[in-house]
């Protein structure tokens, strides 16, 4: 859209006009826009260098995917084979100017997913592919019931040298029945030195129940068997052969979803990442009879009042604390040459975050064991392969692979808040010369603690608005949001877009003399007031700024199409003044033509615009299309009723609840989602830095889905 510059025209008179009081008030007066001209240059700006040593790099630049879960090399290290989650396999030539990747299998019409986490999960070639030209493939498939799937392991055979799959090749050899809203298949399969497949088996649910560790269920397991005879043959030294009523192809159990894992390159173990609950992630050794303790535990720590005895259980050699926005992808230990530092150690990364880490694998590790940071990716990393040199190469799953290289030099984020030049830090609520302030309509709940934000945009450069009204910000941009308690600065967060393209999040905490803030590395929980009070960590505050919401999420028209207060207690339009000073690509024109949210604290909006707007804020970042949030639901303000999850089969089971549901119509007593926005039975959303309860919001909740009456309204 472009319109008019009549703001510039009436500016130059409207702001000659003097303050005044009344009666001893401040009156503001309200212009078209907060600032004459763009402000000057500032200081910050310019963080080009993640923290860690390493940088992403695209690999294959001209090549994208949709999906991707699992990158495979052919036997002959010529080919990569990109298995794609709908249910595709893709395959190019190893070269660094590859342009094509031509299609090996479609088999969507044997993968069936229902939710966000089936489809089509990874590919192994048989060890004698070359002879036999056979692979072994890991999906989900339907069944009699329509709201059910089968996780499925199958043989399929290439009579072409792996040039193509066909389904009709395709003879299952192992189903696993799966519960209803089904989440957790686990990893892909692989072969192991010894000839055998071994294949990670989820749990099949949100907080486990007991199949975990139960030896008659498959589910939670990881499974070794010997798919040279046919169908398959069990192992005879697996660990349960001999035990009564135990499936015998059970190599270990007590896991929640192994998604990630590798075989070491020197010793008979396998390295499992398993992605945890509310609490914990973790890092498994597994060399065949552990029980790993899921649903009893989580991490090394007793979950629920179930009876726990530690000592029946393994600890894992790592695990990390995660408030419900992580999900750890086991990777495989460094052979290569790039970094000699790394050679031997154990790489991992976290869907959610995208950081990449690495720790020891020594005899000696615990679960003590400490990671240290390889590279804030910005990605959605879904797999790990390493080259034929021994290098790194992730996938994205929004379609692109990454190579993992050595840091560029740039300037970094600075160890303190002073020194980033983003906060005066005598009047830390007050934008320093150069940056922008900026309020929200509509701000993510953090247990009703005040906020100032500012922006700083590099000199010269404009931000893009997409047809959803997010903001795209270029690079160098950094954003600015101080949390309060009073007139006390509590934490300083920033959102830095860096040189890279990507966004990172860093949390400085402040002195208690308020003096100045200090970056840290790890979250961390401290009592604030009687209340505790989060500080996320890097990885959390990816949990939010996802990549399905364009990162910035406050940068959206319809938070900032109102009235703030900028210097010189000149009140306007944040977005007509964005737009005056020129730092929109494409001019704005007419803001009052223009989507915006209800304030939180207005108390005449009508109650969907209220309620759709708080749950965009404070929810959608994750649940919408291609977000990490579970289940279907898409609370963005723009989508239709039905699509928010109304009427819809809730993502977990809710112990009382027969059939729940998302929204029920008319009845908010029985909506999972007024019971998730409480907490009950499970973790409150928002997730993070949520201790105490938004009771508006649950009222506006409420009244609003008691006032509809149906899910598809004429």
């Amino acid at each position: 859209m472009r319109g008019g510059r009549l703001a510039s025209l009436l500016l130059p008179a409207l702001l000659a006009l003097p303050s005044c009081e009344r009666g001893g008030r401040v009156v503001y007066h309200d212009v078209p826009s907060g600032y004459e001209t763009r402000p000057v240059p500032h200081a910050c700006q310019g963080f080009d260098v993640r923290p860690g040593v390493a940088r992403a790099v695209r690999a294959y630049p001209e090549l994208s995917f949709e999906g991707p879960v699992a990158i495979v090399r052919h036997p002959s290290d010529t080919f990569y084979y990109v298995v794609e989650q709908r249910g595709t396999v893709k395959r190019f030539v190893d070269r660094p100017d590859a342009y094509e990747a031509e299609l090996v299998a479609d088999l969507r019409g044997v993968v069936k997913g229902l939710g966000y986490e089936d489809g089509l999960l990874g590919l192994a070639f048989d060890p004698a592919f070359e002879t036999t030209g056979g692979l072994v493939l890991k999906y989900t498939a339907p069944t009699e019931d329509p709201s059910r799937v089968r996780l499925v392991v199958a043989h399929a055979r290439s009579f072409d040298g792996g040039a193509s799959i066909t389904s009709d090749s395709i003879v299952e050899i192992l189903s696993i029945e799966r519960p209803a809203e089904t989440s957790h298949h686990g990893g892909p399969p692989g072969y192991g030195r010894d000839g055998m497949l071994y294949v990670p088996v989820g749990d099949g649910g949100w907080d486990g129940g007991p199949l975990a560790q139960d030896l008659t269920s498959l589910a939670g397991k990881i499974l070794r068997i010997d798919v040279s005879q046919t169908p398959y043959a069990i192992p005879p030294d697996n660990p349960f052969v001999a035990t009564k009523d135990a499936r015998p192809e059970i190599f270990a159990l007590g896991l929640r979803n192994p998604h990630g894992w590798s075989f070491d390159p020197d010793e008979p173990v396998l390295w499992v990442g398993d992605v945890g609950l509310h609490s914990y992630e973790e890092v498994n050794r597994v060399r065949g009879g552990e029980n790993f303790g899921w649903p009893i535990r989580e991490g090394a720590h007793c979950k629920g009042d179930a009876p726990c005895d530690p000592a029946a259980f393994v600890d894992p050699v790592h695990e990390y604390v995660n408030f419900g926005g992580g999900a750890i992808v086991g990777g495989p230990v460094y052979t290569g040459t790039r970094f000699p530092w790394l050679r031997g150690q154990l790489v991992f990364a976290d869907f959610v975050s995208g950081r990449i880490e690495h720790i020891a694998r020594t005899e000696a590790a615990t679960t003590s064991t400490s990671a240290s940071l390889l590279v804030e990716s910005g990605k959605n990393v879904t797999s790990f392969a390493l080259t034929p040199e021994g290098e790194l190469l992730v996938s994205d799953h929004v379609g692109g692979l990454w190579t993992i290289e050595a840091n560029i030099d740039g300037r970094s984020v600075p160890e303190t808040l002073g020194e980033t030049g983003c906060v005066d830090m005598a009047r830390p609520t007050e934008a320093p010369p150069g940056l922008l302030p900026y309020s929200v309509a509509m701000p993510l709940w953090s247990d009703g603690t005040d906020k100032s934000r500012f922006m700083a945009v590099p000199d010269g450069a404009t931000i893009r608005v997409g047809e959803d009204g997010d903001f795209e910000m270029p690079v160098g941009s950094v954003l600015v949001k101080t949390f309060l308690t009073g007139a006390r600065p509590i934490e300083t967060r920033l959102l830095v877009r860096h040189a890279d393209g990507e966004w990172g999040g860093y949390s400085y905490e402040w002195s208690k003399d308020g003096r100045d803030a200090t970056l840290l590395d790890n979250g961390k929980v401290t009592d604030i007031g009687g209340k505790p009070y989060t500080f996320p960590s890097r990885a959390q505050c990816g949990s939010c700024h996802t990549q399905a919401a364009g990162f910035t999420l406050g940068l959206h028209v319809a938070q900032l199409n109102h009235t703030t207060v900028y210097p010189d207690r000149r009140r306007a339009n944040q977005l007509a003044t964005l737009d005056h000073v020129g730092l929109f690509e494409e001019p704005l024109g007419a803001v009052a033509m223009l989507p915006r949210f209800p304030a939180r604290e207005d108390t005449k909006a009508a109650p969907e615009d209220w309620a759709r707007a708080y749950l965009h804020a404070n929810c959608a970042h994750c649940h919408r299309p291609g977000g990490p949030g579970r289940g279907n639901a898409d609370l963005r303000f723009s989508s239709p009723l039905a699509e928010t999850g109304c009427d819809s089969a809730a993502f977990f089971e809710v112990i009382g609840r027969e059939d729940p549901r998302v929204i029920v119509p008319g009845n908010p007593d029985v909506s999972i989602l007024v019971a998730r926005m409480r907490g009950e039975q499970t973790g409150r959303m928002p997730p993070l830095a949520t201790s105490v309860v938004d009771e508006r919001a649950v009222q506006q909740i409420r009244a609003w889905i008691q006032g509809i009456d149906s899910c598809t309204p004429p």
